[in-house]
């Protein structure tokens, strides 16, 4: 396990070189308003890239070394079937307003799995509906009824319908916890479009019977399922960068884990008895009630004294990516205001330090976005205050030539690390797959990964400044007050509309149009430097349809780009609920 103050260690001595070296760089001329804040900017975002690098080495030591790094005792004994378990377990499925088809051939397939195990007896499906409509409900209704039947005397399959959406998920949770949390030692947590293995739910069980003070074990799902070309990236990213941050998460926090909302396995008894979640002051968006409830719901765990452990090490957990931009940007403005909520958290009473140090990573995900564009700005104005070189000057009536202090190596080294910051993990991720040939040949090859990493960047540097402007103005509405509600999310691959992507994007891509215009005319010898800035928002319009088309990402999968251990046959389960969604869609009349 990493020392948590050698990480601290090595973050804080990152950004105290790189601030000490921009400092002796800025003060040579003397400090303006404009310089300082750049200073500061600097360093703030150079600690946030530096924890992000740190974080990703530790996870590559604890996989060079074999070690998972969680900090969980073993599951006692070999019991695959469960036989020494006396655990009763409630597979839940939160729900509001799902695509049936596609919900109820995952769980299915789910169902399936834990037959050829022989360990039903252990599980109950619950599914938890919050939908509202007459189509919708009827679809869930059907589709539950027949469900039942197919699995009658195997296996209980329940299914609860409130009237009231009162607290959203966690209150839908609460209501579970209070009226059937009884019947139950453990609750695995799981939305429309999560899938577990067998395998994973028998060994997360075993695991919560092995670690009695464990509260809860956050596994780190693996997206899968999606073919336009954005979820394909999306997908990618995950399988080969996403094992490296997991395993330095688990490494360095161990019980000081954190909760990602699903996909993870929880004692009933300690989240009923700790997780009641108050509703905050004032209103929204800032204030009622709290809409990022994962990470609150770890920090109470932990001050009540549970362990929240990162099972990074278990391969079997998955869920499907947004289709598109437009969907992830959908999802991203909602966790952007139930991040921001947190900042009325951050010093409540009894909180341990890892807790503050999450709800902080979880707030600083979002006002990072401002950061970069004000520090954009801000390196703006300290070169438009530089003042021109002057080639001579006089002593008396003497000329003497002055010779300017070049400053460019030193700059050019200090971008150069941030960087390489950002793009190292991407690098150690593909060294991490290229060294094993199970890895390797599970995502199409070495070729196949390095020419994929490599675009893979590209069209991340591309899709950054978007994302960037979409947060900030998310930010930015949320602290003027404006309220995002809680929309369902479309799971759907179909390519949005010119109309749709113009209304969305023309923003983007005005402002990028602009700042182009503003950098070739009063900054030239820069413009060439801001290009890749520049450019995502200037082509956002495009690159959202390229990105959500489905032809494009199916036409990289002939190319071998982007290719993921469920595209080669590697993770049945996937492939279970792709065949049982022709099944699912005969139950629910394609209702939806």
């Amino acid at each position: 396990m990493t020392s948590r103050w050698g990480f601290a260690g090595l973050v804080i001595a990152s950004t105290v070189a790189a601030s000490t070296s921009l400092f002796d760089i800025l003060r040579v001329d003397g400090f303006s308003g404009a310089k300082w804040l750049y200073f500061s900017l600097v360093t703030i975002l150079f600690l946030w890239i530096a924890a992000a690098f740190w974080l990703c080495m530790s996870g590559a030591i604890t996989l060079l070394w074999g070690a998972d790094g969680m900090g969980l005792s073993p599951a006692r004994g070999c019991d695959p079937a469960l036989k020494k378990s006396t655990a009763k377990v409630a597979l839940l499925f939160p729900i509001r307003n799902e695509e049936c088809g596609r919900l109820f051939a995952g769980v299915m397939a789910m169902i399936e799995c834990l037959a050829e195990r022989q360990v039903l007896d252990h599980f109950d499906v619950i599914l938890l509906s919050d939908s509202h409509g007459r189509e919708h409900l009827h679809a869930e209704q059907a589709a539950f009824l027949e469900l039942r039947a197919l699995w009658e005397h195997k296996i209980d399959i329940f299914y609860r319908h409130r009237t009231s959406n009162a607290g959203r998920k966690s209150g839908n949770l609460a209501q579970f916890c209070r009226t059937w949390g009884g019947r139950y030692d453990y609750m695995v947590v799981l939305d429309a479009d999560s899938l577990m293995t067998a395998d994973t739910l028998i060994e997360l069980t075993r695991l919560m019977d092995s670690n009695p003070k464990t509260g809860l074990i956050q596994t780190a799902p693996q997206l899968v399922g999606r073919q336009s070309l954005f979820a394909r990236m999306q997908q990618f990213a995950s399988s080969v960068y996403g094992p490296l941050y997991s395993a330095g998460y688990s490494s360095i926090f161990a019980g000081d884990g954190n909760y990602w909302g699903h996909n993870a396995i929880i004692r009933v008894r300690a989240f009923a008895d700790n997780c009641g979640l108050p509703l905050l002051s004032g209103r929204a968006p800032l204030g009622g009630e709290i809409m990022s409830h994962d990470f609150v719901e770890a920090a109470l765990l932990r001050r009540a004294g549970w362990e929240v452990h990162m099972a990074s090490h278990l391969e079997g957990s998955y869920e499907e990516p947004p289709p598109g931009l437009i969907e992830h940007l959908k999802r991203d403005r909602r966790w952007c205001q139930g991040n921001l909520q947190h900042m009325k958290l951050l010093f409540a009473q009894g909180l341990r330090p890892s807790s503050r140090w999450h709800l902080t990573t979880g707030i600083m995900s979002y006002l990072a976005s401002p950061l970069w564009l004000l520090l954009l700005v801000a390196s703006a104005v300290v070169a438009l205050q530089q003042a021109p070189f002057v080639p001579y000057s006089f002593v008396g009536s003497h000329p003497v030539l002055s010779w300017p202090v070049s400053h460019t190596e030193a700059l050019l080294t200090l971008f150069g690390t941030m960087l390489a910051l950002l793009f190292v993990p991407k690098l150690v991720g593909m060294a991490l797959a290229l060294r094993s040939k199970r890895i390797r040949n599970a995502h199409g090859g070495a070729a196949s990964i390095m020419a994929s990493v490599i675009l893979e960047s590209l069209f991340s540097a591309l899709l950054a400044p978007i994302m960037m402007l979409s947060q900030t103005g998310f930010v930015a509405s949320i602290l003027m007050g404006r309220n995002s509600g809680w929309k369902s999310q479309r799971r759907s691959e179909s390519n949005s509309t010119w109309d749709v992507l113009v209304v969305r994007f023309l923003p983007h891509t005005i402002l990028g149009a602009l700042a182009t215009g503003l950098a070739l005319k009063f900054l030239p010898e820069y413009a060439w430097w801001l290009l890749p800035v520049l450019a995502g928002p200037v082509l956002a319009i495009p690159l959202a349809a390229l990105t959500e088309s489905v032809r494009a990402g199916q036409m990289t999968m002939r190319w071998g780009l982007f290719v993921t251990p469920w595209e080669v046959g590697t993770v049945p389960l996937v492939e279970k609920v792709h065949r049982l969604m022709r099944v699912a869609d005969s139950l629910t009349g394609n209702s939806t």
